[in-house]
């Protein structure tokens, strides 16, 4: 048999063998199984259904409150927060987190339950975020209840795809506008469908542990399964400060096999616009500047890291958003909100004219900042397909949160690097 990639092994520790296939059938009892409370109506229907009054592992789930952040009144959401509460109480899981808590792609990193060579279960793809700290995780949609009854669930072993990334991120320019030129060149292909995705290289080291969640958040779009990063010097300190149980590094075998080898040289990457409604429609700035704009949202699973919060900041300072623009900023988590208060971020915002809303997805899935028809919205969310943020006629561009908070600021798409490159006079560095 060839050599092991990264999922080969994770997997293989969780059946307790030496290796697996790829494309074998396996069934894993994984180390967490994660749960949102969108779909947690249903699963409570299943698990009435069938009669389960006790799962087995409730040390083994997370669930958490991340989506519905805030329970309006004439929506339904107050009693799905009280029937998951009750729920978690009375099967004794400690690991439940209401709302304003944050969104679990970030708290399982934040908290230690995400840790090196874990195998994770999870209701998204996008949680693939937890791979910046070497867990695997593998999205398995409403079958997340199966896992909580039976303490495991079958997958099919992925194949794996590497990325090599060189050079450093050039002036202006973020992690977010790597993952969206991966997008473009992979999304709208079966290239990478169904992949691993392992990144290497040595432009890692120069990328923060934001940065790799925020490529690995998106990945899901352009295809893949799901993703990791090396486990270098500084994921390993982030992880030994917070880890909550044991944790092993796994690396892949020098022989291991990939479905499909890339390279990306990060110098030569400029800042990126997705254009509604291919999530694949990512084009450098300049070929959408000047579009106006209604809305500008900063936040999500794909852009609401202390980096992201940093970055606005950068670009907001002693600024004001445009008159005709509603700037919403979530912070991803509570750690997050209050890293960013301490640095006096949430300042910047609010003289600014922001608006700072509880942790969560908030905007994203636009339960908060809805659009009317032929309305303008340039955000760091996850998707900008038609209707995902109200009116169907809006339209929704996709950018990192420099190009986010500079559209806010001229009430237009520009090039963020004009702002960044001009300080205010009076700002505060």
């Amino acid at each position: 048999m060839p050599g092991q990639t990264v999922a080969q092994k994770i997997i293989a520790r969780a059946l307790g063998r030496e290796a697996v296939e790829v494309g074998e059938y396996v069934t894993v009892s994984a180390d967490y199984t994660v749960c949102q409370e969108l779909f947690w109506p249903g699963h409570q229907r299943n698990l009435e259904r069938i009669g389960v009054e006790r799962i087995p592992r409730p040390d083994k789930a997370v669930m958490v409150i991340d989506h519905s952040t805030s329970a309006a009144m004439g929506s339904h959401h107050y009693q799905t927060h009280r029937s998951l509460r009750d729920w978690c109480e009375a099967q004794g899981i400690e690991n439940f987190f209401g709302p304003g808590s944050g969104l679990r792609h970030l708290m399982m990193v934040e908290r230690g339950l995400a840790r090196p060579g874990l195998l994770i279960f999870s209701d998204e793809g996008n949680i693939a975020s937890l791979g910046a700290v070497g867990a695997l995780n593998i999205p398995i949609s409403t079958e997340v209840v199966v896992s909580l009854i039976e303490n495991q669930n079958w997958l099919a072993v992925p194949p794996s795809a590497r990325i090599t990334l060189t050079g450093k991120l050039p002036f202006g320019v973020t992690a977010r506008d790597l993952i969206q030129t991966i997008i473009r060149d992979y999304g709208a292909t079966d290239r990478l469908l169904g992949c691993c995705v392992e990144f290497t290289g040595p432009a890692i080291a120069s990328l923060s542990l934001d940065d790799r969640q925020t490529i690995l958040a998106s990945l899901f779009h352009s295809g893949a399964y799901t993703g990791v990063m090396p486990v270098d010097a500084v994921a390993r300190a982030y992880v030994e400060a917070r880890a909550a149980g044991p944790w092993q590094v796994v690396e892949a075998d020098p022989d291991a096999e990939y479905v499909l080898e890339a390279s990306y040289d990060l110098s030569a990457l400029s800042p990126m616009v997705t254009r509604p409604p291919d999530l694949h429609g990512g084009v450098p700035v300049e070929e959408v500047s000047g579009r106006r704009i209604d809305q500008a949202t900063i936040g999500s699973c794909a852009g609401n890291r202390l980096d992201d919060m940093r970055a606005a900041a950068e670009i907001l300072r002693g600024r004001q958003v445009a008159r005709h623009v509603t700037l919403y900023i979530t912070p991803g988590s509570r750690e997050v909100y209050s890293a960013a208060a301490r640095e006096g971020l949430l300042e910047v915002f609010s003289d600014a004219g922001a608006t700072v809303l509880a942790p969560g997805c908030t905007t994203c899935w636009g339960y908060q900042g809805q659009l009317n028809d032929h309305e303008v919205l340039i955000s760091t969310q996850q998707f900008n397909y038609q209707g995902r943020n109200g009116s169907r006629s809006a339209e929704v561009f996709l950018a990192g949160p420099y190009a986010v908070a500079a559209a806010a600021v001229a009430g237009r798409i520009v090039d963020p690097r004009g702002m960044l490159a001009m300080q205010p006079a009076g700002a505060l560095s």
